[in-house]
């Protein structure tokens, strides 16, 4: 009779949970699909700045507007920080579109900011900015080689560049990598900036640009994830809680059988 308690509890306990992995699959599901058109629409966007296409690449991004006012009223989930820095981004896309005083270069790069940040969201693989790889490295050995051969106009003109390439990747490596290896590339690449003006007198440059090299080929080649999968983690709840419940009621059936057994020798005792 207790067995057939438990299992029916068992059963009664998946039905109830059951449901809610449905639904939280379906808003995945959802999300997922905001997300994409979004993520089309910044291509498009980068597409038409490129192209110099200015004034329809502004049309469009008043529709990615309206498309991610459906995700900012759809609780998904966004922090404040990253509703501030795809904010802060789509802005500076706009200004690529309207401002006449920006350089072509400048109204590419800003674009393409957006683009890489709502590829983070949209992406079940790789995200795009694992291919900026080369944009950052082939500065970065220029730095190196400048130091080496005491160069220090080469070693300015490969740090500007360097910073460029960082700052368009930058959002999506804020929202995408862990706080903990964002910071700390952050903080090696401004201890870098600080070092501008103390070329070929500051000893440690060499060894600290070895450091960031490193840290470079661990955020692109090692194993940044993003998010967890999660009908897995719904999984491992599920079966976690069933073998807690197992256990439990395991214990509470044990208990059950020695104090049955213990009134038993008692009343052998009353009886002797």
């Amino acid at each position: 009779m207790a067995e057939r308690l438990f299992k029916m509890l068992l059963i009664f306990s998946i039905l109830i949970v059951w449901p809610f992995h449905i639904v939280a699959a379906e808003d995945v599901n959802g999300e997922r699909d905001l997300w994409r058109d979004l993520n089309k629409t910044s291509d498009t966007i980068l597409h038409y700045v490129k192209q110099g296409h200015y004034e329809d690449a502004k049309q469009l991004l008043e529709y990615f507007s309206e498309q991610f006012l459906e995700i900012k009223a759809s609780d998904y989930d966004l922090t404040m920080r990253e509703l501030q820095v795809i904010t802060s981004v789509y802005e500076e896309a706009t200004e690529a579109a309207v401002s006449v005083s920006l350089s072509h270069e400048d109204r590419v790069k800003k674009a393409s900011k957006l683009r890489l940040l709502v590829d983070v969201y949209d992406s079940s693989s790789q995200p795009l900015w694992k291919g900026t790889k080369d944009s950052l490295f082939a500065p970065l050995t220029s730095m190196r080689n400048a130091v080496n051969e005491g160069d220090a106009q080469k070693f300015q003109q490969a740090l500007n560049l360097f910073v460029e390439n960082y700052e368009t990747v930058r959002p999506a490596w804020g929202v995408s990598l862990s706080h903990e290896n964002y910071y700390k590339t952050d903080s090696q690449i401004q201890y870098l900036k600080s070092l501008r003006s103390s070329f070929g007198q500051d000893s440690n440059l060499a060894e600290h640009l070895k450091l960031m090299e490193n840290q470079l080929i661990y955020i692109y080649d090692g194993t940044e994830d993003g998010a967890s999968d999660p009908s897995l983690i719904w999984v491992m709840l599920t079966i976690g809680g069933a073998i807690i419940f197992a256990l439990s009621y395991t214990g509470w059936r044990k208990y059950r059988a020695e104090q049955e057994k213990e009134k038993e020798l008692k009343r052998k005792r009353r009886r002797i």
